[in-house]
């Protein structure tokens, strides 16, 4: 790659993936040599400085922004001063920047998968300020690269699929939502997806804006969960498949903070970048077994 790309978030778990992916197509990032525990706004310029990057893949708040069900209001905060500074000094320098962001600017109203070009009508704080970062980058940005992406599944420790996990291994009947739908996403795919969008990018295909990632099957949470458990037998974790109770949808804590429809629609990214979707079943047995760091 000839593009001096400079990753922010490397110790995150999709950081990790991304690193190891590069590595085998002998892409090496630019990093930190000691990532902060806390992400200052007042940093930013001297990195830049100092690393001259062509590009910036910012992961910093990956785990909040796809794993933590309710962020704090301090943490949101934080997060957008930080990303407010970084699109401003990448703009400045004129640096492509690369963010993330999720289903959370959507309201889950519509019966169709989101496309790119639907309005963002955000469900809840975290929801709220995703879609102002978003707007954010659009408007104050002209070299950027926006990656949306529904359900991303990685062995962080209460992460989503950690806490699904949990549920089902409790041998107790799992009281589970109706009628969430979405993309599951593996953070491998999710790593797969951000590394092919900029090795195009490095090839001087200007494919700015915002593009969505569709895992190549959507489900239910509750068909989700009971192809888990049915991976937690095999692999020996659980003996038999717990039960599972259906229950609307509104009566789950996450009906306050996630879309009840989080299917996306990926044609524009595969129309531009040539990125088929994949499966996620191909990737969770080796998920569920990977240890949280």
């Amino acid at each position: 790659m000839r593009m001096r790309v400079l990753l922010l978030g490397k110790s995150s778990l999709l950081g990790r993936a991304l690193n190891v992916q590069a590595a085998a197509e002998d892409i090496e990032f630019l990093t930190l040599d000691d990532e902060p525990t806390q992400w200052q706004p007042a940093d930013i310029a001297g990195w830049l400085a100092g690393l001259s990057p062509d590009a910036v893949v910012d992961l910093s708040f990956y785990h909040q922004q796809f794993q933590v069900l309710a962020p704090a209001a301090e943490a949101l905060v934080q997060h957008s001063r930080f990303a407010e500074q970084l699109i401003a000094e990448c703009e400045q320098r004129d640096v492509l920047l690369c963010m993330l962001s999720n289903t959370r600017v959507f309201d889950g109203s519509k019966g169709q998968p989101y496309t790119e070009k639907d309005p963002l009508q955000p469900i809840g704080l975290h929801g709220e300020q995703q879609a102002a970062l978003d707007a954010m980058l659009a408007q104050r940005c002209r070299r950027h690269l926006l990656l949306r992406f529904s359900w991303v599944l990685d062995a962080s420790e209460g992460g989503m699929l950690q806490r699904l996990m949990s549920q089902l291994c409790s041998e107790q009947t799992v009281v589970l939502a109706e009628e969430w739908r979405g993309n599951p996403t593996t953070v491998a795919d999710t790593a797969r997806v951000v590394l092919s969008a900029l090795k195009q990018l490095d090839c001087n295909a200007e494919l700015y804006g915002c593009y969505h990632y569709a895992s190549g099957e959507m489900a239910s949470w509750i068909s989700f969960a009971r192809t888990l458990a049915q991976e937690l037998v095999s692999s020996g974790r659980i003996e038999r498949e717990p039960g599972i109770e259906p229950v609307a949808f509104e009566s789950q804590p996450a009906a306050a903070v996630e879309p009840r429809n989080a299917v996306l629609s990926g044609r524009r990214l595969l129309y531009a970048f040539g990125i088929k979707p994949r499966t996620w079943r191909i990737g969770l047995p080796e998920l569920i077994n990977e240890k949280a760091p």
